[in-house]
């Protein structure tokens, strides 16, 4: 009996230590899915397990879809593949945010993102939750129209990165002040796979900055880069529109790592002056499926420089719990938690130099450059003698030295 109980995790109940409550991770299993394992969450292996083996798709894909977590990509556009969640009760993932100091930056400084407008475009968010029920949010359905806020994901993937984010309760979130608007752009489609056209990820980007006045745009998804695809180019576009306007935007770079790692982050991570990132464990190691990206030039074929080399950096990614229906809380992993760990971070520094934002009147991407040199010049190297490496970037996020770096900066020559 005890063999077959091992794989369980018990977590004891709030109220009463004495009485544990199992939790599953094999709940659902792991869905074997295409190269599109690779953005947002993957499921928790249990520790007697390795992780399934990604298989990459190379025959012909529908056009304009845009894959969600980890399930397929080649012009398929994704989150990544958090099937397979466990579902917990009250626990929290402190650790991550003591270790990007995020923490620090939050009770030294003060700051909670007040006065910066956030934009998180995903599979929507159910805000019924104790930890949510404070926020009131601008919301925007592409894939249903509805006026209510809602999560169409498998799983409640946007519900897990709102969470991240502004969650006020049990959980605290890495920016619970800000101003947030959510566009569900991607949707749970027929066999759980969690998917969106192109297009509409692409109006969502433009709704988040152009109606919504966001100064960050948090994408906790991603496609595969593919030159002959102008589907993934539509979402880079509207990317990079937003970019040239003063609008910060950050990207998940992919969960694709190891053995099947094409050596490419996402898109739009690729685009040049996106903040793109990879996942990091508790300790500080890079998560083994996180993204490595190896290429040399950008995607209008410029050669990589720095602050710009991909990935920038890794975040806390690995077995992060968050917000989920009701009263639940899941855990999970992938390079998704990882970008609302930097989107938050941001959200804190413009608050603390507000010039630097959209809506404090930076309307070019010179703030955007500026604020990417001092992430650059903020974090230690991972490889000594490298500043910058294939999989870890320029290395961990470092939310209090990112303030520090960025203050001496803009006293010296403000962007």
């Amino acid at each position: 009996m005890s063999e077959k109980l091992g794989h369980l995790d018990f977590i004891p109940e709030p109220n009463d230590s004495r009485i544990l409550s199992a939790a599953d991770p094999l709940l659902r299993g792991h869905q074997e899915g295409f190269r599109s394992v690779v953005t947002g969450w993957e499921p928790v292996a249990p520790p007697q397990s390795p992780l399934t083996q990604k298989k990459v798709f190379t025959g012909p894909l529908p056009v304009g879809l845009f894959f969600i977590i980890a399930i397929g990509l080649s012009s398929w556009w994704g989150l990544g593949a958090f099937l397979g969640v466990d579902n917990l009760q009250y626990p929290d993932s402190e650790w991550a945010f003591e270790q990007s100091r995020i923490r620090t930056l939050q009770q030294g400084k003060g700051l909670d993102g007040e006065g910066i407008h956030v934009c998180i475009v995903d599979t929507g968010v159910d805000l019924n939750h104790d930890d949510l029920d404070h926020m009131n949010i601008g919301f925007r359905d592409f894939v249903s129209s509805s006026d209510t806020p809602l999560d169409h994901g498998l799983d409640n993937h946007g519900t897990m990165m709102v969470g991240i984010l502004v969650a006020d309760g049990h959980l605290k979130g890495a920016a619970p002040g800000v101003s947030l608007s959510v566009a569900a752009a991607l949707g749970e489609q027929e066999g759980g796979e969690t998917v969106g056209e192109t297009s509409l990820v692409a109006k969502a980007v433009e709704w988040c900055w152009k109606v919504m006045g966001a100064d960050v745009i948090s994408l906790s998804l991603g496609g595969m880069q593919d030159e002959n695809a102008t589907s993934g180019k539509e979402v880079e576009d509207a990317v990079s529109e937003a970019l040239s306007k003063g609008v910060f935007v950050v990207a998940a770079a992919g969960n694709d790592g190891g053995f099947t790692d094409d050596g490419l982050v996402s898109s739009p991570a690729n685009v040049p002056l996106v903040i793109s990132v990879g996942a990091s464990v508790e300790g500080g190691g890079v998560w083994e499926s996180s993204s490595k990206d190896t290429s040399t030039t950008s995607p209008d074929g410029s050669p990589r420089e720095d602050p710009n080399l991909k990935p920038e950096l890794i975040a806390p990614g690995h077995d992060l719990i968050s917000t989920a229906p009701g009263t639940q809380y899941y855990r999970s992993s992938g390079t998704s938690g990882a970008t609302v760990f930097v989107s938050g971070s941001l959200a804190l520094l413009l608050q603390a130099f507000p010039e630097m934002s959209r809506n404090g009147g930076s309307t070019t991407n010179s703030c955007i450059v500026a604020m990417k040199q001092a992430l650059m010049d903020s974090i230690e190297p991972e490889v000594s003698g490298r500043q910058h490496d294939d999989y870890f970037g320029y290395g961990h996020l470092n939310a209090e030295a990112w303030y520090i770096t960025l203050a001496t900066q803009q006293s010296s020559n403000p962007c």
